[in-house]
């Protein structure tokens, strides 16, 4: 049994599981906060925004994790989150506010791809099935815990006394990311100090790969089509299945229980069904549940669909993962997966921003059945299209 990896392992997944955490409970506790100083919709949107706006240079921040040690990285951007964190106790006003959480967004996004990229360095030894199910399943656990007590935290707490505890959590990552100890990087990888070649370089990997550039499609596929849920589901649930708080509280519950059983029974699911398989009737299934919504009335029916689908999706989405961890080189992984970042950040915000609008002339349960077809129609003729050659590559990691 080799120590020193398991010791890395545990510093890493505990690192992991206090960044995702503090990301989903500062996000929460941000968007309270624009919204009671402003008491404008609007600005909460912006804030949003620029949430998203930073993941659009992802590439770049792919250059530094790739010519550097990425658990150095790792390390390093969480201190400056924490100071950044601290410092917005003394912000004075909504621009400044918006500037200062800009900054952070920068580095939350460099957090996320260097994890990403430093967990394929530490559990490749399954094919990176069982790294990336812990890590979907963890991401998925913070999702559901982190607002809730978050909201809990700010009923008892100054707003200032949770941009200190966001501010401690991400140094506690600081010093976890900084224990970690892997080999030194190949030596024949040599960092370049011209950053557009470095860039380009990613891109041109990325077309010529075929299972990276396949996957690239289906993320784009997904997000254009699917990505609109985040602002609908609060909509179905409260005005077309006349629900609550309660009711949306406990459907978004719901769908993160399903996305963390997925996530976990992934590796047994995927190692006993073909790439072609797994991809085609997962995704399929999970497009055709997302579509039922907008036909269920019934609240409980509209639970139990909606947690399937996402036990089937993230089941999916762990076979996927891991073959683009096993198609990406490994020198290139940040640049790659930076890039991937950047180009599912446009469609992901004409997702949101489309089906909202479109929801309030055509309602929203039609527009998550026709947004459902497209992506089962599309996927369907781009599966027909494509030549399952990456069957071959797919089974390497079984």
């Amino acid at each position: 049994m080799n120590f020193s990896n398991n010791g890395n392992m545990i510093r890493f997944f505990a690192a992991f599981i206090l960044s995702a955490f503090g990301y989903e409970f500062i996000f929460f506790v941000m968007t309270l906060y624009v919204y009671d100083i402003s008491q404008n919709a609007f600005k909460v949107g912006v804030f949003a925004a620029l949430t998203l706006a930073p993941r659009l240079f992802a590439s770049f921040y792919g250059i530094a994790i790739d010519r550097y040690a990425r658990a150095k990285v790792l390390s390093v951007v969480s201190g400056i989150i924490g100071l950044l964190m601290i410092a917005m106790v003394f912000m004075p006003n909504l621009n400044a506010i918006y500037l200062l959480w800009t900054l952070i967004a920068i580095f939350l996004t460099c957090i996320s791809n260097a994890r990403t990229a430093l967990m394929t360095e530490l559990m490749a030894h399954d094919g990176f099935l069982q790294g990336n199910s812990l890590v979907l399943a963890l991401l998925n656990l913070a999702k559901v815990g982190a607002p809730l007590i978050a909201g809990i935290a700010s009923s008892l707490y100054r707003i200032e006394t949770l941009f200190y505890l966001t501010g401690g959590l991400y140094f506690a990552v600081m010093g976890l990311a900084g224990q970690i100890r892997l080999p030194a990087a190949d030596p024949s990888i040599v960092r370049r100090k011209n950053i557009i070649v470095d860039l380009k370089e990613g891109l041109i990997y990325m077309r010529r790969n075929p299972d990276v550039r396949f996957l690239l499609s289906v993320s784009v596929l997904w997000r254009l089509f699917i990505g609109l849920q985040i602002s609908l589901f609060v909509v179905y649930v409260k005005a077309f299945l006349g629900g609550g708080d309660a009711e949306y509280g406990l459907f978004m519950t719901v769908i993160g229980a399903g996305s963390i059983l997925g996530s976990l029974v992934g590796p047994w699911v995927v190692k006993r069904l073909s790439y072609s398989t797994l991809v085609f009737w997962g995704l399929l299934l999970h497009y055709a549940c997302f579509t039922a919504l907008g036909l269920l009335h019934d609240f409980r029916l509209a639970l139990s669909v909606a947690f399937w689908g996402y036990v089937i999706f993230y089941v999916t989405l762990v076979g996927l993962h891991s073959l683009r961890d096993k198609a990406t080189r490994v020198n290139m992984r940040g640049r790659v997966y930076g890039s991937v970042t950047a180009v599912l950040t446009p469609p992901a915000i004409f997702s949101m921003l489309g089906g909202g609008y479109l929801a309030d002339l055509f309602g929203v349960e039609n527009i998550l059945i026709g947004a459902g077809f497209l992506a089962m129609t599309s996927f369907i003729l781009f599966s027909w299209k494509r030549n399952w050659g990456t069957e071959a590559a797919y089974e390497k990691v079984h």
